[in-house]
């Protein structure tokens, strides 16, 4: 089969064009840094991109649920210490009332404006505030996504704190600033606090071990969260840059290939355009 010089031309020509096109994309790879310029570029990439990108925004999200749980924990885990701190003070006050050496005036006049004072303390932490003027303690609980498959709970009810179990003898329930007032109207009757009182206000107190241990746990769950899902965040990003990044070694490499094809090109068309008519024929 006979090629005339005028096929040889336009595959020279066709491919001058190809290569030009192909400096032009290796040129868009490497000052943009993206590897596709479309969508049709590449379909599945721009499905996968768009997947990528749903994950990033999850992520995001669960990050800002991480942190408000992490300064709601640390808060209520705060207020809690404080409360154990001041009903064992209230627990002592109330031994040192039971000594037989206190009169009914000390219990009455002394010991009573004590506990007055640790219970004041006490009520005015279970209705502390947060920084954005959220109650610490809660009326209610729900609960947020702090990662995949991870919900936990958005505080401490205020219920679980003050409200405890005593022995299971008698299944008897209890609140803490209750059994707080009921000593308080003993001492100012002048008497000692009854055994009662005291198996009440040590219940309450192991109810108060409680919810630090429960907060502690919470936090834990936390933790192990925050770490699985910046983990997966780094794999979701790796995954991004791969597929839709510039790796600039092949295309750098890329450009300069396509570059010498291009003057290969333009010097195949140079030639066959100063061929004389003769020649062409």
């Amino acid at each position: 089969m006979r090629i005339s010089s005028q096929q040889i031309f336009e595959t020279g020509l066709n491919s001058l064009q190809q290569h030009t096109a192909d400096v032009v994309d290796a040129q868009r790879q490497i000052s943009s840094g993206h590897k596709f310029n479309r969508a049709s570029d590449s379909a599945l990439a721009a499905g996968l991109g768009v997947q990528i990108t749903f994950d990033n925004a999850q992520y995001a999200m669960y990050k800002v649920n991480q942190d408000h749980l992490n300064q709601v924990y640390a808060s209520a885990d705060t207020q809690l210490k404080s409360i154990y701190d001041v009903t064992l003070s209230f627990q002592r006050m109330m031994m040192q009332a039971a000594n037989d050496t206190q009169s009914s005036d000390s219990r009455q006049n002394v010991l009573r404006v004590q506990a007055e004072k640790l219970r004041g303390t006490v009520a005015n932490i279970l209705g502390s505030k947060d920084a954005n003027g959220q109650p610490i303690f809660k009326s209610s609980v729900g609960q947020v996504a702090a990662a995949n498959n991870l919900t936990l709970d958005n505080g401490v009810k205020l219920s679980d704190v003050t409200t405890f179990n005593d022995t299971p003898a008698n299944g008897r329930t209890g609140d803490l600033l209750a059994a707080m007032d009921a000593v308080i109207a003993q001492l100012n009757g002048g008497s000692a606090p009854s055994g009662l009182q005291f198996d009440d206000v040590n219940s309450a107190i192991n109810q108060v071990t409680r919810m630090q241990v429960k907060v502690g746990l919470l936090q834990n769950q936390l933790d192990a969260a925050t770490q699985f899902a910046e983990s997966q965040k780094l794999n979701v990003e790796t995954a991004r840059s791969n597929l839709l990044d510039t790796d600039l070694a092949q295309a750098t490499s890329q450009l300069a290939k396509s570059n010498a094809l291009l003057q290969a090109a333009q010097a195949i068309i140079t030639k066959l355009d100063t061929n004389t008519l003769f020649q062409k024929l």
